[in-house]
Protein backbone atom coordinates (compact mmCIF):
# COMPACT_ATOMS: atom_id res chain seq x y z
CA UNK A 1 0.00 0.00 0.00
CA UNK A 2 1.56 3.26 -0.95
CA UNK A 3 0.34 6.59 0.98
CA UNK A 4 1.43 10.32 -0.16
CA UNK A 5 0.71 13.53 2.33
CA UNK A 6 2.44 16.96 2.09
CA UNK A 7 3.85 17.59 5.04
CA UNK A 8 4.03 21.48 4.12
CA UNK A 9 3.25 23.93 0.53
CA UNK A 10 4.75 22.12 -2.45
CA UNK A 11 6.47 19.24 -0.79
CA UNK A 12 5.45 15.93 -1.28
CA UNK A 13 6.50 12.57 0.93
CA UNK A 14 5.55 9.26 -0.26
CA UNK A 15 5.41 6.83 2.36
CA UNK A 16 5.51 2.86 0.94
CA UNK A 17 3.82 0.30 3.70
CA UNK A 18 3.37 -3.55 2.95
CA UNK A 19 0.43 -5.23 4.96
CA UNK A 20 -0.43 -8.84 5.08
CA UNK A 21 -4.04 -10.00 5.09
CA UNK A 22 -4.44 -13.61 5.95
CA UNK A 23 -7.83 -15.95 6.50
CA UNK A 24 -8.79 -15.55 3.04
CA UNK A 25 -10.13 -17.83 0.63
CA UNK A 26 -8.42 -18.46 -2.77
CA UNK A 27 -10.80 -17.69 -5.76
CA UNK A 28 -12.94 -15.17 -3.34
CA UNK A 29 -13.21 -11.27 -4.44
CA UNK A 30 -13.06 -9.01 -1.37
CA UNK A 31 -13.25 -5.21 -1.01
CA UNK A 32 -10.40 -3.64 0.78
CA UNK A 33 -10.54 0.42 2.24
CA UNK A 34 -7.72 2.07 3.11
CA UNK A 35 -7.33 5.13 5.63
CA UNK A 36 -4.73 7.39 6.43
CA UNK A 37 -5.08 9.09 9.28
CA UNK A 38 -2.58 11.52 11.57
CA UNK A 39 -2.69 14.28 14.30
CA UNK A 40 -4.92 16.54 12.25
CA UNK A 41 -7.48 14.18 11.13
CA UNK A 42 -7.92 11.43 8.41
CA UNK A 43 -8.07 11.46 4.58
CA UNK A 44 -11.09 10.28 2.61
CA UNK A 45 -10.91 6.28 2.57
CA UNK A 46 -10.11 4.62 -1.19
CA UNK A 47 -11.34 1.43 -2.30
CA UNK A 48 -9.99 -1.27 -4.10
CA UNK A 49 -11.26 -5.35 -4.55
CA UNK A 50 -9.22 -8.23 -5.94
CA UNK A 51 -9.58 -11.58 -6.35
CA UNK A 52 -7.37 -13.89 -3.92
CA UNK A 53 -5.14 -15.84 -6.40
CA UNK A 54 -3.32 -19.41 -4.50
CA UNK A 55 0.24 -19.63 -5.14
CA UNK A 56 0.90 -23.35 -7.28
CA UNK A 57 2.87 -24.50 -4.16
CA UNK A 58 3.84 -27.17 -6.41
CA UNK A 59 7.70 -28.21 -6.34
CA UNK A 60 8.22 -31.01 -9.13
CA UNK A 61 11.31 -33.23 -8.64
CA UNK A 62 13.30 -35.77 -11.00
CA UNK A 63 11.99 -38.99 -9.95
CA UNK A 64 12.82 -40.56 -6.67
CA UNK A 65 12.44 -44.10 -5.55
CA UNK A 66 10.87 -44.45 -1.97
CA UNK A 67 9.48 -47.62 -1.85
CA UNK A 68 10.36 -51.52 -3.50
CA UNK A 69 9.17 -54.45 -1.77
CA UNK A 70 11.37 -56.96 -3.97
CA UNK A 71 14.51 -57.96 -2.65
CA UNK A 72 17.91 -56.40 -3.98
CA UNK A 73 16.39 -53.54 -4.81
CA UNK A 74 17.13 -50.16 -3.85
CA UNK A 75 15.20 -46.34 -2.92
CA UNK A 76 16.87 -43.23 -2.58
CA UNK A 77 17.58 -43.51 1.30
CA UNK A 78 17.41 -47.33 1.77
CA UNK A 79 14.52 -47.14 3.79
CA UNK A 80 11.24 -49.14 2.62
CA UNK A 81 13.33 -51.55 0.24
CA UNK A 82 13.20 -55.25 0.24
CA UNK A 83 10.50 -55.84 2.54
CA UNK A 84 8.96 -58.77 0.86
CA UNK A 85 5.83 -59.71 -1.01
CA UNK A 86 2.30 -57.50 0.35
CA UNK A 87 -0.14 -60.03 1.12
CA UNK A 88 -3.82 -60.37 0.21
CA UNK A 89 -5.75 -57.68 2.06
CA UNK A 90 -3.17 -55.71 3.78
CA UNK A 91 -2.44 -52.43 3.97
CA UNK A 92 1.28 -50.94 3.44
CA UNK A 93 2.14 -48.06 5.34
CA UNK A 94 4.30 -45.48 3.55
CA UNK A 95 6.40 -42.55 5.15
CA UNK A 96 6.78 -39.61 2.20
CA UNK A 97 6.89 -37.12 3.98
CA UNK A 98 10.70 -35.41 5.04
CA UNK A 99 12.19 -37.78 2.70
CA UNK A 100 14.22 -37.29 -0.43
CA UNK A 101 12.98 -33.86 -1.78
CA UNK A 102 9.40 -34.21 0.04
CA UNK A 103 8.83 -31.39 2.93
CA UNK A 104 8.22 -32.88 6.37
CA UNK A 105 4.93 -30.12 6.16
CA UNK A 106 3.55 -31.16 2.36
CA UNK A 107 -0.47 -31.89 1.60
CA UNK A 108 0.06 -33.91 -1.10
CA UNK A 109 2.17 -35.73 -3.10
CA UNK A 110 2.56 -37.40 -6.62
CA UNK A 111 3.39 -40.81 -6.68
CA UNK A 112 4.18 -43.33 -9.32
CA UNK A 113 2.90 -46.66 -8.08
CA UNK A 114 3.79 -50.06 -9.80
CA UNK A 115 2.43 -53.36 -9.15
CA UNK A 116 4.66 -56.68 -10.02
CA UNK A 117 4.69 -59.80 -9.93
CA UNK A 118 1.00 -60.14 -9.19
CA UNK A 119 -0.07 -63.55 -7.79
CA UNK A 120 -3.31 -63.13 -8.53
CA UNK A 121 -5.93 -60.60 -10.11
CA UNK A 122 -6.70 -57.47 -7.94
CA UNK A 123 -6.42 -53.80 -7.15
CA UNK A 124 -4.37 -51.37 -5.74
CA UNK A 125 -6.02 -48.16 -3.11
CA UNK A 126 -3.32 -45.69 -2.73
CA UNK A 127 -5.17 -43.13 0.17
CA UNK A 128 -4.24 -40.53 3.23
CA UNK A 129 -3.19 -42.69 6.54
CA UNK A 130 -5.72 -42.18 8.75
CA UNK A 131 -8.73 -42.25 6.94
CA UNK A 132 -11.16 -45.41 6.01
CA UNK A 133 -9.93 -47.50 3.11
CA UNK A 134 -12.15 -45.77 0.38
CA UNK A 135 -14.35 -47.34 -2.35
CA UNK A 136 -11.93 -46.40 -5.41
CA UNK A 137 -8.63 -47.87 -6.69
CA UNK A 138 -5.70 -46.91 -8.23
CA UNK A 139 -3.98 -49.57 -10.51
CA UNK A 140 -5.96 -53.13 -11.08
CA UNK A 141 -3.91 -56.00 -12.28
CA UNK A 142 -3.96 -59.77 -13.11
CA UNK A 143 -1.59 -62.36 -12.55
CA UNK A 144 1.95 -61.74 -13.42
CA UNK A 145 1.24 -58.64 -14.59
CA UNK A 146 3.96 -54.98 -14.33
CA UNK A 147 1.72 -52.07 -14.44
CA UNK A 148 1.59 -48.65 -13.26
CA UNK A 149 -0.07 -45.81 -12.53
CA UNK A 150 0.37 -41.81 -11.02
CA UNK A 151 -1.29 -40.86 -8.38
CA UNK A 152 -1.64 -37.61 -6.44
CA UNK A 153 -2.65 -38.21 -3.13
CA UNK A 154 -3.21 -36.47 0.17
CA UNK A 155 -0.39 -37.07 2.93
CA UNK A 156 -2.18 -38.36 6.00
CA UNK A 157 -1.13 -39.06 9.70
CA UNK A 158 2.60 -38.70 10.51
CA UNK A 159 3.76 -38.27 7.23
CA UNK A 160 2.67 -41.30 5.24
CA UNK A 161 0.08 -42.69 2.83
CA UNK A 162 -1.42 -45.68 2.82
CA UNK A 163 -1.50 -48.45 0.09
CA UNK A 164 -4.53 -51.47 0.40
CA UNK A 165 -3.31 -54.32 -1.69
CA UNK A 166 -6.67 -56.68 -2.82
CA UNK A 167 -4.72 -59.88 -3.61
CA UNK A 168 -0.55 -60.72 -2.83
CA UNK A 169 2.00 -58.27 -4.93
CA UNK A 170 5.19 -56.33 -4.62
CA UNK A 171 5.22 -52.91 -4.86
CA UNK A 172 6.96 -50.11 -6.10
CA UNK A 173 6.78 -45.97 -5.25
CA UNK A 174 8.24 -43.54 -6.98
CA UNK A 175 7.85 -39.57 -6.37
CA UNK A 176 7.39 -37.06 -8.36
CA UNK A 177 6.82 -33.62 -6.58
CA UNK A 178 4.94 -32.86 -3.76
CA UNK A 179 2.10 -30.22 -3.17
CA UNK A 180 2.50 -27.50 0.20
CA UNK A 181 -0.69 -26.68 2.60
CA UNK A 182 -2.57 -24.23 0.47
CA UNK A 183 -1.28 -25.24 -2.86
CA UNK A 184 -3.60 -24.95 -6.04
CA UNK A 185 -4.41 -28.51 -6.04
CA UNK A 186 -6.30 -29.55 -2.72
CA UNK A 187 -5.95 -33.31 -2.61
CA UNK A 188 -9.14 -35.23 -1.19
CA UNK A 189 -9.54 -38.50 0.00
CA UNK A 190 -10.75 -40.37 -3.22
CA UNK A 191 -14.34 -40.43 -3.50
CA UNK A 192 -15.90 -42.37 -6.67
CA UNK A 193 -18.38 -40.54 -9.14
CA UNK A 194 -19.01 -42.41 -11.40
CA UNK A 195 -19.39 -46.53 -11.83
CA UNK A 196 -21.19 -47.95 -14.58
CA UNK A 197 -21.26 -51.39 -13.45
CA UNK A 198 -25.00 -52.92 -12.31
CA UNK A 199 -25.28 -52.71 -8.33
CA UNK A 200 -21.57 -50.75 -7.79
CA UNK A 201 -21.40 -47.51 -5.83
CA UNK A 202 -20.54 -44.03 -5.81
CA UNK A 203 -20.59 -41.78 -3.19
CA UNK A 204 -23.54 -39.77 -3.42
CA UNK A 205 -25.86 -42.82 -5.09
CA UNK A 206 -25.47 -41.07 -8.43
CA UNK A 207 -24.32 -42.02 -11.71
CA UNK A 208 -24.04 -45.82 -10.70
CA UNK A 209 -25.03 -48.66 -12.93
CA UNK A 210 -26.29 -46.64 -16.05
CA UNK A 211 -24.82 -49.20 -18.22
CA UNK A 212 -21.99 -50.63 -20.83
CA UNK A 213 -20.45 -46.98 -22.48
CA UNK A 214 -21.11 -47.62 -26.41
CA UNK A 215 -19.01 -47.22 -29.18
CA UNK A 216 -18.24 -44.04 -30.03
CA UNK A 217 -20.05 -42.84 -26.84
CA UNK A 218 -19.46 -39.53 -24.81
CA UNK A 219 -20.21 -39.98 -21.20
CA UNK A 220 -21.08 -36.66 -19.01
CA UNK A 221 -19.79 -36.97 -15.89
CA UNK A 222 -20.81 -34.37 -12.93
CA UNK A 223 -17.80 -33.86 -10.57
CA UNK A 224 -18.74 -30.17 -9.17
CA UNK A 225 -20.31 -29.78 -6.25
CA UNK A 226 -19.41 -33.63 -5.45
CA UNK A 227 -17.25 -35.88 -3.45
CA UNK A 228 -16.14 -32.72 -2.06
CA UNK A 229 -15.13 -30.28 -5.26
CA UNK A 230 -16.51 -27.14 -4.77
CA UNK A 231 -19.24 -26.14 -7.55
CA UNK A 232 -16.71 -23.49 -9.05
CA UNK A 233 -13.57 -25.88 -9.11
CA UNK A 234 -11.53 -25.13 -12.38
CA UNK A 235 -10.41 -28.51 -12.34
CA UNK A 236 -10.31 -32.09 -10.80
CA UNK A 237 -7.98 -34.51 -10.79
CA UNK A 238 -9.21 -37.79 -11.50
CA UNK A 239 -8.73 -41.94 -11.14
CA UNK A 240 -10.20 -43.19 -14.82
CA UNK A 241 -10.65 -47.24 -14.97
CA UNK A 242 -12.09 -49.28 -17.93
CA UNK A 243 -13.18 -52.93 -17.26
CA UNK A 244 -14.64 -55.68 -19.41
CA UNK A 245 -13.94 -53.59 -22.48
CA UNK A 246 -15.54 -55.45 -25.87
CA UNK A 247 -13.20 -54.60 -28.06
CA UNK A 248 -9.77 -52.63 -28.43
CA UNK A 249 -10.04 -48.85 -27.89
CA UNK A 250 -9.27 -45.91 -26.16
CA UNK A 251 -10.79 -43.87 -23.85
CA UNK A 252 -10.72 -39.67 -23.62
CA UNK A 253 -10.65 -37.37 -20.70
CA UNK A 254 -11.74 -33.92 -21.93
CA UNK A 255 -14.37 -30.55 -20.54
CA UNK A 256 -17.43 -30.72 -21.47
CA UNK A 257 -18.48 -28.44 -23.91
CA UNK A 258 -15.41 -29.02 -26.06
CA UNK A 259 -14.58 -31.05 -28.97
CA UNK A 260 -13.22 -34.06 -28.44
CA UNK A 261 -9.31 -33.37 -28.92
CA UNK A 262 -7.08 -35.83 -31.05
CA UNK A 263 -5.65 -37.37 -27.42
CA UNK A 264 -5.92 -40.28 -25.34
CA UNK A 265 -5.64 -41.32 -21.67
CA UNK A 266 -6.70 -44.96 -21.62
CA UNK A 267 -6.10 -47.56 -24.33
CA UNK A 268 -7.80 -51.12 -24.14
CA UNK A 269 -8.29 -54.30 -25.62
CA UNK A 270 -10.96 -56.38 -25.17
CA UNK A 271 -11.33 -57.89 -21.34
CA UNK A 272 -9.26 -55.84 -20.32
CA UNK A 273 -9.34 -53.59 -16.71
CA UNK A 274 -6.50 -50.37 -16.71
CA UNK A 275 -6.50 -47.56 -14.84
CA UNK A 276 -5.36 -44.07 -15.33
CA UNK A 277 -4.84 -40.62 -13.45
CA UNK A 278 -6.06 -37.62 -15.50
CA UNK A 279 -5.72 -33.60 -14.41
CA UNK A 280 -8.86 -32.36 -15.96
CA UNK A 281 -10.43 -28.97 -16.71
CA UNK A 282 -13.74 -28.76 -15.76
CA UNK A 283 -16.21 -28.25 -18.60
CA UNK A 284 -20.16 -26.53 -18.67
CA UNK A 285 -22.32 -27.45 -15.70
CA UNK A 286 -19.38 -28.88 -14.04
CA UNK A 287 -18.94 -31.72 -15.81
CA UNK A 288 -15.98 -33.79 -17.80
CA UNK A 289 -16.92 -35.76 -20.52
CA UNK A 290 -15.20 -38.89 -21.44
CA UNK A 291 -15.35 -40.26 -24.93
CA UNK A 292 -15.36 -44.64 -25.55
CA UNK A 293 -14.24 -45.55 -28.78
CA UNK A 294 -15.48 -49.36 -28.39
CA UNK A 295 -17.89 -50.47 -25.15
CA UNK A 296 -16.28 -50.89 -22.15
CA UNK A 297 -18.02 -49.97 -18.54
CA UNK A 298 -16.60 -46.62 -16.77
CA UNK A 299 -14.99 -46.05 -13.71
CA UNK A 300 -14.29 -42.60 -12.21
CA UNK A 301 -12.73 -41.53 -8.70
CA UNK A 302 -11.78 -37.76 -7.81
CA UNK A 303 -8.77 -37.35 -5.99
CA UNK A 304 -8.30 -33.41 -5.79
CA UNK A 305 -9.39 -30.08 -7.17
CA UNK A 306 -7.46 -27.19 -8.27
CA UNK A 307 -9.54 -23.79 -7.52
CA UNK A 308 -10.69 -21.23 -9.70
CA UNK A 309 -8.05 -18.98 -10.53
CA UNK A 310 -5.38 -21.44 -9.69
CA UNK A 311 -1.76 -20.86 -11.20
CA UNK A 312 -2.02 -24.58 -11.96
CA UNK A 313 -3.56 -23.99 -15.89
CA UNK A 314 -5.87 -26.97 -17.16
CA UNK A 315 -5.97 -27.18 -20.76
CA UNK A 316 -8.08 -29.17 -23.83
CA UNK A 317 -5.64 -32.13 -24.02
CA UNK A 318 -3.38 -31.45 -27.19
CA UNK A 319 -0.80 -34.18 -28.85
CA UNK A 320 3.00 -32.95 -28.33
CA UNK A 321 4.76 -36.13 -29.63
CA UNK A 322 3.56 -39.13 -32.13
CA UNK A 323 6.43 -41.12 -33.21
CA UNK A 324 4.08 -43.25 -35.41
CA UNK A 325 4.47 -42.95 -39.11
CA UNK A 326 1.18 -40.52 -40.44
CA UNK A 327 0.27 -39.24 -37.19
CA UNK A 328 -0.54 -35.98 -36.54
CA UNK A 329 0.86 -33.73 -33.69
CA UNK A 330 -1.27 -30.76 -32.43
CA UNK A 331 1.37 -28.26 -34.33
CA UNK A 332 3.13 -30.71 -36.77
CA UNK A 333 6.26 -30.59 -34.58
CA UNK A 334 7.56 -34.40 -33.50
CA UNK A 335 5.55 -36.80 -35.11
CA UNK A 336 6.46 -39.32 -37.31
CA UNK A 337 9.77 -39.12 -36.21
CA UNK A 338 10.49 -43.72 -35.96
CA UNK A 339 10.52 -46.38 -33.44
CA UNK A 340 12.83 -45.23 -30.04
CA UNK A 341 15.45 -47.44 -30.27
CA UNK A 342 16.29 -49.55 -27.06
CA UNK A 343 18.42 -47.41 -24.08
CA UNK A 344 17.70 -44.12 -26.36
CA UNK A 345 16.29 -40.99 -24.66
CA UNK A 346 13.91 -38.57 -27.10
CA UNK A 347 13.76 -34.87 -26.55
CA UNK A 348 10.34 -33.89 -26.25
CA UNK A 349 9.89 -29.82 -26.74
CA UNK A 350 7.15 -28.71 -24.77
CA UNK A 351 7.39 -24.69 -23.78
CA UNK A 352 6.09 -22.44 -26.17
CA UNK A 353 3.91 -25.11 -27.91
CA UNK A 354 0.04 -25.56 -27.46
CA UNK A 355 -0.56 -22.76 -25.88
CA UNK A 356 1.89 -23.69 -22.72
CA UNK A 357 3.62 -20.46 -21.74
CA UNK A 358 7.98 -20.60 -22.49
CA UNK A 359 7.24 -19.59 -18.14
CA UNK A 360 6.09 -22.79 -17.47
CA UNK A 361 7.93 -24.81 -14.41
CA UNK A 362 6.01 -28.24 -15.13
CA UNK A 363 3.48 -29.88 -16.99
CA UNK A 364 1.37 -32.72 -16.65
CA UNK A 365 1.53 -35.17 -19.94
CA UNK A 366 -0.23 -38.46 -20.56
CA UNK A 367 2.70 -40.71 -22.27
CA UNK A 368 1.54 -43.99 -24.19
CA UNK A 369 3.70 -46.41 -25.14
CA UNK A 370 2.38 -48.66 -27.95
CA UNK A 371 4.01 -51.43 -30.72
CA UNK A 372 7.09 -52.25 -28.47
CA UNK A 373 9.04 -54.78 -29.52
CA UNK A 374 10.84 -55.93 -26.25
CA UNK A 375 9.45 -55.71 -22.32
CA UNK A 376 10.73 -52.46 -21.01
CA UNK A 377 10.05 -49.71 -19.27
CA UNK A 378 9.49 -45.63 -19.82
CA UNK A 379 10.91 -43.22 -17.82
CA UNK A 380 10.11 -39.56 -17.75
CA UNK A 381 12.27 -36.49 -16.57
CA UNK A 382 13.40 -33.09 -16.75
CA UNK A 383 16.45 -32.68 -19.97
CA UNK A 384 19.53 -31.73 -18.48
CA UNK A 385 20.59 -34.80 -16.18
CA UNK A 386 20.74 -38.60 -15.89
CA UNK A 387 17.86 -40.47 -16.04
CA UNK A 388 16.44 -41.07 -12.89
CA UNK A 389 16.27 -44.95 -10.90
CA UNK A 390 12.55 -44.25 -11.34
CA UNK A 391 9.76 -45.79 -14.10
CA UNK A 392 6.16 -44.43 -15.34
CA UNK A 393 5.39 -47.02 -17.67
CA UNK A 394 6.65 -50.96 -17.40
CA UNK A 395 5.17 -52.72 -20.85
CA UNK A 396 5.23 -56.23 -22.46
CA UNK A 397 5.40 -56.87 -26.10
CA UNK A 398 2.94 -55.47 -28.29
CA UNK A 399 1.58 -53.81 -25.75
CA UNK A 400 -0.31 -50.28 -26.17
CA UNK A 401 -0.62 -48.77 -22.27
CA UNK A 402 -0.48 -45.10 -20.81
CA UNK A 403 0.16 -43.18 -17.99
CA UNK A 404 -0.01 -39.42 -16.45
CA UNK A 405 2.78 -37.89 -15.05
CA UNK A 406 3.79 -34.73 -13.23
CA UNK A 407 7.43 -33.79 -14.48
CA UNK A 408 9.41 -30.15 -13.99
CA UNK A 409 10.14 -28.67 -17.50
CA UNK A 410 13.63 -29.01 -18.26
CA UNK A 411 15.91 -25.02 -18.52
CA UNK A 412 14.98 -25.12 -22.37
CA UNK A 413 11.37 -26.23 -21.70
CA UNK A 414 11.59 -29.70 -22.70
CA UNK A 415 11.54 -33.11 -21.17
CA UNK A 416 13.49 -36.23 -22.02
CA UNK A 417 11.36 -40.06 -22.35
CA UNK A 418 13.98 -42.71 -21.94
CA UNK A 419 12.74 -46.09 -23.70
CA UNK A 420 14.84 -49.11 -21.81
CA UNK A 421 13.61 -51.19 -25.18
CA UNK A 422 12.36 -49.86 -28.86
CA UNK A 423 9.08 -48.71 -29.13
CA UNK A 424 6.66 -45.94 -30.19
CA UNK A 425 6.05 -43.19 -28.14
CA UNK A 426 2.99 -40.67 -27.79
CA UNK A 427 2.53 -38.12 -25.65
CA UNK A 428 -0.25 -35.36 -24.89
CA UNK A 429 -0.30 -32.42 -22.85
CA UNK A 430 -3.02 -31.93 -20.33
CA UNK A 431 -1.77 -28.84 -17.97
CA UNK A 432 0.74 -26.62 -17.21
CA UNK A 433 2.20 -25.25 -14.20
CA UNK A 434 3.94 -21.41 -13.56
CA UNK A 435 5.57 -19.97 -10.73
Amino acid sequence: MVFRHRAQPGVLISAVNSYAVTGLTAGTEYAFTVTASNGFGSGPASARSGTVVPFAGFTPFVPVRLLDTRSDHTTIDGQFNGIGLRDQGSTTMLTVAGRASIPVNAAAVVLNVTITQAQAPGYVTVYPCGAATPTASNVNYVVGSTIANAVVVKVGAAGQVCLFTQSAVHLVVDANGSFAAGASLTPLVPGRVLDSRSGQPTVDGQASGIGVRQAASVTQVQVGGRAGVPGNAAAVALNVTVTEAQDVGYATVYPCGSDAPLASNLNYVAGSTIANAAITKIGEGGKVCIYTQAPVHLIVDVDGFVPAAATITPMIPARVLDSRADHATADGIAGGIGVREPGSVTVVQIAGRATVPTTSSAVVLNVTVTESSAPGYVTVYPCGGDPPTASNINYSVGATIANAVITPLGADGTVCIFTQSATQLVADVDAYITG
